[in-house]
């Protein structure tokens, strides 16, 4: 039976400026049972150098090795936060370690627990990884991999990948969540005679598909492209297009909200927030046929097109805006897909990994 004594959890999260505030997958942390898990959410500001050495012969030195020595998406803020948990495990103790971004943020702590362990217990390490295979080799550091008790992916390729590496037992499918409560379905009525698709985001984003399929619908005044990304701030687009840069939080729900379709070309996937959050809001989605995607919307919510093909692309779009029939049908099923990743219920498939190491 599981100890009624709440466990101590110690997360590592990486931030960037450009995340929304109610998205992305450190969400869940908000979801965790206070009764059973005592947290420590332990935050790296990519924007920020907390390295302790100010020395500016030494400083660049030691970037220079980490780099050198590690993985490309490993820094001076990660080593800073690897030392600054092995502080507090080393003063307190803890329980569990979860590494929100395992791509960035382990290096030496398996090693050291390990090493350490005669002294104070170990503490179980979980990672959850982000990129798609084709990423995830140039980012990952096998020999730190096995060394993990327990994987978390968001997509079903990721868990073959690293199957490879692991035994199955020790790696968990867990789909990426959505805060229902912020993203959600407007109130007020949609424009019925134009069909207006959003775009947003930079990653992994084919917007030169994106640019084409826009091309190819230019006569057609009634369907018309609004992109969410500085990605095209520089380049020339068609009429049909209307580019945003940057966007507040409030503002972005109501283009969703204010939006027909979320039209979104990729080149590769996992998870992807924007989807997330564009299910959310009750949008259709017109998408990129990949295994990643069709994880997330897997039925009547998406119409998902093979290898990016343009007319394809376009044709889906115009038989939306000649059909708002099924517009609306597909809307009700992408707010339904939405309630089943909502993060109260994703979040107790985190606990059941965190009680199974803890037991």
């Amino acid at each position: 039976m599981e100890s009624r004594i709440p466990k101590r959890i110690h997360l590592i999260r990486t931030y960037h400026s450009h995340w929304a505030k109610y998205s992305g997958y450190h969400q869940f942390i908000k979801y965790l049972c206070p009764n059973r898990f005592l947290l420590d959410v332990q935050v790296v500001d990519r924007r920020n150098n907390y390295f302790p050495v100010s020395n500016a012969k030494l400083r660049p030195y030691v970037d220079h090795v980490i780099r050198k020595f590690t993985t490309q998406a490993y820094d001076l803020n990660n080593l800073v936060a690897e030392m600054v948990a092995l502080r507090k495990w080393w003063s307190r103790g803890f329980d569990l370690l979860h590494c929100l971004d395992g791509e960035h943020s382990l290096q030496l702590l398996p090693f050291t627990f390990r090493k350490l362990s005669f002294l104070r217990a170990r503490p179980r390490i979980v990672a959850t990884f982000h990129q798609p295979p084709t990423k995830l080799s140039s980012v990952l550091n096998f020999r730190v991999v096995r060394q993990l008790d327990h994987v978390i992916v968001l997509s079903p390729e990721q868990k073959s990948y690293f199957e490879q590496y692991l035994p199955e037992s020790k790696v968990s499918l867990i789909l990426h969540g959505i805060n229902v409560d912020h993203y959600r379905p407007g109130s007020g009525e949609k424009c019925e005679d134009k069909l207006r698709c959003i775009t947003v985001g930079s990653w992994l984003r084919d917007y030169e598909c994106v640019l084409e399929v826009a091309r190819l619908l230019v006569s057609n005044r009634n369907i018309e492209f609004h992109v969410v990304s500085a990605e095209l701030a520089e380049q020339d687009v068609p009429e049909n297009v209307h580019v945003y840069c940057r966007l507040e939080d409030a503002e972005l729900v109501r283009m969703y909200q204010d939006s027909s379709v979320l039209f979104i070309p990729l080149r590769d996937s996992t998870a992807n927030n924007v989807i997330l959050e564009g299910i959310a809001c009750g949008l259709p989605v017109v998408v990129s046929d990949l295994p990643g995607v069709k994880a997330y919307v897997p039925g009547d919510e998406a119409i998902l097109v093979k290898d990016n093909k343009r007319e394809k692309f376009a044709s889906a779009l115009l038989g939306l805006q000649q059909n708002r029939k099924r517009l609306a049908d597909m809307a009700l099923c992408a707010r339904q897909r939405a309630l089943e990743l909502s993060w109260r219920k994703i979040v107790l498939q985190v606990e059941s990994v965190y009680s199974g190491l803890l037991q």
